[in-house]
């Protein structure tokens, strides 16, 4: 049930929403405007117009005296105070012409001002089009929203104004957006003076601008406790140099590099490469992850890795190679070699496990970034001892290469850019009973 109050409430809702029906439905309500008119006093006198509201299409009457029984060269005109702002429109089709009584159609052009009959002298009679119920309720709403605009910006400001003395409050603010918000609301003001003449709309406008102002002096920081004895334009460069290296923080968080989980993955692997989860190798992985809004996850990034008998340095490798392959900017790819560079250094010692990594993952990074015109590269060999052991490596290796080194003919398995790295994968190789080198000189591929 409804208290006492709230039925008061409601009654006055709904009693003001009948006024409102009541008035637009009697304004639209059509009656004859008549006046009353001196036969003497012009040739050509009119007395009413039906109905007293019409819309440009409709059939109209116009009564009056002397309008003569043919139309000859006489024609019923529109017009408004002024015609070049009011409007100015003449009637083109007459459906019925008498002394006393014109039929035409209202022509489009003219809102509301004076009809009269020109090429003789007549009297004029006041006019005004029919305007529909909707339109009607939209320039109503038109003036109230004025109304609604200053409490909203009073709410806004007054939210603000009571933190104006907060640092952080004074940084949100944008100086550069407010300027260009403020300067926008100037130029629409002077069109709504100078050109469309709205007055409804230079006033919201001129809120606006008042809303916009408020929060630029909020936003130098005028009102922080501190800075309130300096130079409004030290304020200023000071607001505007904090805001230049903030510009990308949005755009960081709306887009995040490309394949940024690929790059999270690669960091991960080498903090776990010599089995030492180093905190600071921890908690520079999570401030990648944040900058960058990719959610971190150890856990799915194992999983996601797989769990492949390769051993981690394989992994790893094969990682940076599918990353690269993407074609990232160059500009994201050098910034991956400094943080491989931060992660291995992170705990202040480097463990030979990343000494290997890195001399391996620098080099390629290097190569896709060009800075190195001649990369000495190693070429892991296996050489078949017997044909048995052939046959497996083409089973093992589709895609190997047959070429002729010294001491015979071999298998290329691999290339790579470290000697290190190159011989940690023959040692993979060695295990698995195969003659496996790392040979660096030009060999020759044989059909």
């Amino acid at each position: 049930m409804f208290s006492e109050r709230e039925k008061s409430e409601y009654k006055f809702l709904a009693f003001a929403a009948l006024f409102i029906f009541a008035a637009v439905f009697l304004s639209s309500c059509s009656e004859e405007t008549v006046v009353s008119v001196d036969k003497n006093a012009y040739p050509i006198a009119i007395s009413s117009i039906e109905p007293k509201e019409f819309s440009a299409g409709d059939t109209i009457t116009v009564r009056g005296f002397n309008f003569g029984v043919e139309r000859g060269n006489k024609k019923i005109v529109f017009r408004g105070e002024d015609p070049s702002s009011d409007g100015y429109a003449e009637a083109s089709e007459y459906v019925f012409w008498s002394d006393s009584l014109v039929k035409l159609v209202a022509p489009e052009g003219c809102e509301t001002g004076y009809v009269i009959v020109q090429e003789q002298l007549s009297s004029a009679l006041p006019f005004e089009m029919k305007v529909s119920t909707f339109k009607y309720l939209i320039e109503l709403f038109v003036q109230l929203s004025l109304g609604v605009t200053v409490i909203f910006i009073y709410l806004q400001i007054n939210k603000i104004w009571k933190r104006k003395h907060e640092k952080e409050v004074a940084e949100a603010q944008s100086l550069t957006g407010l300027f260009i918000y403020i300067l926008n609301c100037v130029l629409w003001v002077l069109y709504y003076v100078f050109v469309e003449e709205d007055i409804n709309s230079t006033i919201d406008t001129s809120i606006y601008i008042f809303q916009g102002s408020v929060l630029f002096i909020i936003g130098t920081g005028i009102f922080v406790k501190g800075q309130q004895k300096e130079s409004i334009w030290v304020l200023i460069k000071r607001a505007l140099k904090l805001e230049r290296k903030e510009a990308d923080y949005l755009l960081k968080k709306w887009f995040k590099p490309q394949n940024a989980e690929k790059i999270l993955g690669i960091l991960y692997q080498i903090a776990m490469i010599d089995k030492d989860y180093d905190p600071k190798e921890e908690e520079l992985i999570k401030a990648f992850a944040k900058e960058w809004n990719i959610e971190y996850d150890p856990k799915k990034i194992e999983k996601e890795i797989g769990h492949e008998k390769e051993n981690s340095y394989i992994k790893l490798r094969k990682s940076l190679e599918s990353y690269l392959e993407s074609e990232p900017p160059e500009e994201q790819v050098a910034q991956l070699k400094d943080m491989i560079t931060a992660m291995v250094e992170a705990d202040e010692k480097v463990t030979e496990e990343e000494e290997l990594i890195s001399s391996e993952l620098i080099p390629m990074i290097e190569n896709y970034l060009k800075q190195e015109k001649d990369v000495q590269e190693y070429k892991v060999l296996i050489v078949p001892q017997k044909d048995e052991q052939e046959a497996e490596i083409r089973k093992m290796f589709p895609n190997a290469k047959k070429i002729r080194a010294s001491g015979g003919e071999a298998f290329e398995i691999g290339s790579y850019y470290s000697s290190k790295y190159a011989e940690m994968v023959c040692d993979q190789y060695r295990k698995l009973k195969f003659f496996t080198i790392a040979h660096s000189p030009k060999t020759i591929e044989i059909s």
